[in-house]
């Protein structure tokens, strides 16, 4: 037995290790196509790329989990298939189920791994990794002054230049707007020619101008009188002008601030602020007798009802005066329903901000709901997709990166699939938190059980394998394609021998 764990188990570990980093490696991938547009052109150094990068993909790494389980499964148990390890295994009288038992094993601490790194590793993850990419939204892009082009990134100054040097710093036909004063441009520089550096630590700008003019416009009030404003002029050899930089660089936000959103919280912290959300609503559904008191005046009246100890008894006091109004003059009653018209629409809109602020909360605990059920759910996809791809990978017999890979992907996307519409339909309220976040398991963990059964009893006839390789081989063309040619002849000729095998 010590010897059948030992081969199940390594032929298990290597693909899987393979394949996870693979997946975790696709994923990153998307992601910098989904955000290429926030990082290119801000100047970043590339420490804070990486730090970006490394905590994005710590966070994908209960997505990579699942699907690396799958695939791995499929390829190791396809191998032992193809190798007829398995057959005589089953010769000597061990079933595939006692075949599979150390891989469970492996897997169930897999899936416990998932688990403790979704609810201690994540939040702190997602926590720097999103207030990480908000401050490089913020940024600024990087200093790129074009020729012909008036270039105002910096503050309080406007730059055009006519043309520049592509190999050194030098600048011809320099000209400057200031308007540091907030009173428009009033000082303006004109230069023949210039440069400009930056100083070591990156703070500021050092351009220097040559053979030019300033023109600067006296505000009011300076001592001169009359409708005229004049206005001096500096001619100039050189000048050297320097301008802040500060704000080019990359500002860090307190994290704290992003503390509260439901993807940087662990389970219990989740399970803390779904109690308190749902007391606060509780409270904001027995609408308090203050919110509304103020405007029934009526009932605080004792010219018009009795005192009583409550307001049952004082609204039918009300309803016995109901011809009061009739008994006051034509302006006052004009004055009372005006008032009551008054009263009403502000309760309607106190109603109405009610009802906005109970939807509203309805939604926020729906999405630490959501989160909570996702850790242990994903964990649960594990074992569940490891229960469906090695029946899998016993029944098409095959390892390696060809009938593994296309159906362990057509699986996984069915599985997606089915936690996105789950997900969704829960997010609208549409159907239970908990049914959404664990349908695509109560589909697919029967089935992968229902495949283990078979295969285990060997009921699964040539049929059935003939019928799902004619499923995966168009999808596994598609993949070939991507192979030299050489290569595809190759796959193709070995293709068509499995197929007249079977």
């Amino acid at each position: 037995m010590k010897k059948l764990t030992n081969l199940t188990v390594v032929a298990f570990i290597g693909p899987f290790i393979a394949t996870f980093f693979v997946v975790l490696f696709v994923i990153l991938i998307q992601f910098l196509w989904t955000y290429v547009d926030d990082l290119v052109g801000k100047g970043l150094e590339w420490y804070v790329i990486l730090q970006l990068l490394f905590f994005a993909s710590a966070s994908f790494v209960p997505t990579a989990l699942p699907l690396a389980v799958l695939l791995s499964s499929i390829m190791s148990f396809g191998k032992l298939a193809e190798t007829y390890e398995l057959v005589a295994l089953k010769s000597a009288g061990v079933s595939l189920a006692r075949i599979m038992v150390p891989m469970i094993t492996l897997v169930s601490l897999i899936a416990l791994g998932d688990f403790f790194f979704s609810n201690n590793v994540i939040p702190v993850a997602n926590l720097k990794f999103h207030s990480l990419l908000w401050d490089i939204r913020q940024q600024r892009p990087a200093l790129d002054i074009k020729e012909k082009v008036f270039y105002g990134g910096i503050d309080d100054y406007s730059i055009r230049i006519d043309k520049k040097d592509k190999n050194s710093q030098k600048m011809e036909g320099v000209t400057i707007y200031d308007h540091k004063s907030g009173m428009g441009n009033d000082v303006v520089m004109v230069a023949k020619s210039g440069e400009m550096n930056m100083t070591p630590n990156q703070r500021w700008l050092a351009i220097k101008l040559y053979d030019g003019s300033r023109y600067e416009e006296i505000p009011p009030g300076s001592g001169h009188e009359g409708k005229t404003y004049p206005s001096s002029r500096l001619n100039f050899k050189s000048y050297e002008l320097k301008m802040d930089l500060s704000a080019f660089k990359l500002a860090r936000t307190k994290e704290d601030l992003f503390k509260e959103n439901s993807v940087m919280m662990n389970v219990n912290q989740l399970q803390y602020y779904e109690d308190s959300l749902k007391k606060i609503l509780k409270h904001k559904e027995e609408v308090p007798e203050e919110l509304t008191k103020p405007y029934f005046l009526a009932l605080t009246d004792t010219n018009v009802v009795k005192k009583d100890k409550t307001s049952k008894t004082a609204i039918s006091h009300l309803s016995e005066n109901t011809l009061l109004l009739s008994t006051l003059p034509v302006p006052e009653r004009k004055m009372v329903l005006m008032r009551a018209s008054n009263n009403a629409r502000a309760l309607i809109d106190i109603f109405h901000s009610q009802d906005k602020d109970i939807e509203d909360m309805k939604k926020e605990i729906i999405r630490y709901k959501i989160e909570w059920h996702r850790k242990f759910a994903i964990s649960i996809a594990c074992l569940t997709l490891f229960f469906i791809g090695a029946p899998l990978g016993a029944i098409i017999r095959k390892g390696g990166i060809g009938y593994p890979t296309v159906v362990a992907i057509i699986m996984f996307l069915i599985y997606y699939i089915i936690s996105i519409i789950g997900e969704r339909a829960a997010k609208e309220d549409a159907i239970t938190v908990v049914f959404g976040m664990w349908v695509s398991t109560i589909v697919l963990m029967p089935i992968g059980l229902f495949l283990t059964y078979m295969a285990n009893r060997d009921a699964i006839g040539t049929n059935f394998i003939r019928g799902l390789t004619y499923i995966v081989r168009p999808f596994r063309k598609l993949f070939i394609k991507t192979l030299p040619g050489s290569v595809q002849i190759e796959v193709e000729q070995e293709e068509e021998k499995d197929i007249n095998s079977i």
